[in-house]
């Protein structure tokens, strides 16, 4: 069989490449290991040895296992994050080719691909989607207990970390309020079932509200630190101060504001303004990820068929951004609250009934997302060769605005990289470069 080299195959070796680079750069990451000091490790770390406070359910569960079960904490916490990791992408892999969906989307860094590409796999956002795809899974099943199920999941995400009641919430009011409102006829009876959902919501919104004050405090971050100066870890910088993520929880509301203007509207870098470079990078993902059915390339024998409805997929997205801007003003890990906001939207997209999305949204999230889609389409080209440019040469910067790390996340320089350090390997074992 003669082999053509045409755009749809070349597409495909890009594409195997890039995948082999993720998981060459997954397999670093876990080689070279994080510190007990680190972000990543600290976030693991907070518990209930100070009392009760914010994120700490994990950390507290982490703490009994290594008690009572001699469990090592920093192997249990890389093998539950690769773990998790894994299941997410099984989900989506299998879930777009269930569904004949683009495959070619899922390792970008505005996917999946993002956690790997800047480095917080290895943190509780991963674990987060994977319960809000629970909760919207059962959110849409009828049964008695469902609500007691979607309360659980919810109570035990929020007591993780409590972003997820930002990304969760909106979607999970507006379905509940789309199932009931059907049953109910007139706006009095309609009004008394949106009483009572949020009646039922109740259990979640005051695990919420409590761990917004029990934010931690000094005592507290040192009686955790202090829970684990005892347990060896494989890496340690032998901090005597709570470090990191530890540390965090003592910032103030205030101080927590400050930051992410403190290093968003001040900033040039490379003499481009951080706020337009967020500007222009969100904007991009809006158009490829409304326009992916202009990514169904042939991916050797995989041939997607289905395209997405652009309607719902266009309102899900403009809803879940909304519903992470708390996020962004209260955090600068801006890779991290994208990644929320594209794989939840995804995640709905792929659970609920495209006949339950049509009808759930309010008329301004749909007012609003179409204005957004006619000035982009009036702008800019909705041709298969354009998004799929776009695709490889967007990048997202994992913190705050940086042209290097912008440049470095995207899927152009990843693939050169790694082709790159293969060739260097090469010539070094055979001694070309001595």
């Amino acid at each position: 069989m003669k082999f053509s080299l045409s755009k749809q195959n070349c597409l495909s070796i890009f594409y195997i490449i890039f995948t082999v680079s993720l998981l060459y750069k997954f397999y670093k990451d876990i080689l070279k290991g994080y510190s007990k000091e680190s972000w990543q490790i600290t976030e693991f770390l907070i518990n209930y040895q100070g009392g009760f406070v914010r994120r700490g359910l994990f950390g507290e569960v982490l703490y009994k296992l290594h008690q009572y079960l001699s469990l090592n904490p920093y192997y249990t916490i890389l093998f539950l994050c690769g773990l998790f990791y894994i299941i997410l992408i099984l989900f989506f892999a299998r879930s777009f080719i269930k569904y004949s969906y683009p495959i070619f989307i899922l390792p970008f860094v505005f996917f999946i691909g993002n956690p790997i590409i800047n480095d917080f796999w290895v943190r509780k956002d991963v674990l987060l989607v994977l319960i809000f795809i629970l909760i919207v899974y059962f959110s849409n099943k009828q049964s008695k207990i469902n609500l007691i199920i979607i309360n659980t999941l919810l109570i035990g995400g929020i007591l993780i970390h409590e972003s997820i009641f930002f990304v969760c919430a909106p979607i999970l009011f507006l379905i509940l309020v789309n199932k009931h409102n059907k049953k109910k006829h007139g706006i009095k009876k309609r009004y008394k079932a949106n009483f009572v959902i949020l009646l039922g919501l109740l259990p979640s919104l005051l695990a919420f509200i409590s761990v917004i004050f029990c934010k931690g405090s000094y005592g507290i971050s040192n009686a955790i630190w202090n829970s684990w100066k005892p347990i060896a870890f494989p890496i340690s910088d032998f901090s005597q101060t709570p470090p990191a993520a530890i540390d965090g929880l003592t910032l103030s509301l205030q101080k927590g504001l400050s930051l992410p203007i403190k290093y968003t509207f001040p900033f040039f870098d490379n003499m481009i303004y951080a706020p337009i470079a967020w500007m222009f990078i969100l904007i991009v993902i809006y158009f490829i990820l409304t326009n992916v059915d202009q990514l169904n390339v042939k991916i050797f024998k995989y041939n997607p068929q289905k395209y997405f409805n652009k309607y719902n997929l266009s309102n899900i997205l403009t809803l879940q951004f909304i519903s992470i801007i708390p996020l962004f003003i209260l955090g600068s890990d801006y890779a991290r609250w994208i990644f929320y906001w594209t794989s939840t939207s995804f995640a709905c997209i792929l659970l609920i009934p495209e006949s339950v999305l049509a009808e759930i949204f309010p008329k301004w999230i749909s007012s609003c997302s179409f204005l957004i889609n006619t000035f982009l389409d009036s702008m800019l080209v909705k041709s298969k060769g354009f998004v799929v440019l776009l695709s490889l040469f967007i990048g997202i910067p994992q913190y705050t605005w940086n042209l290097s790390t912008y440049m470095g996340s995207n899927a152009i320089v990843i693939v050169m990289r790694f082709i790159s350090s293969v060739i260097y390997k090469i010539m070094s074992s055979s001694g070309f470069l001595n």
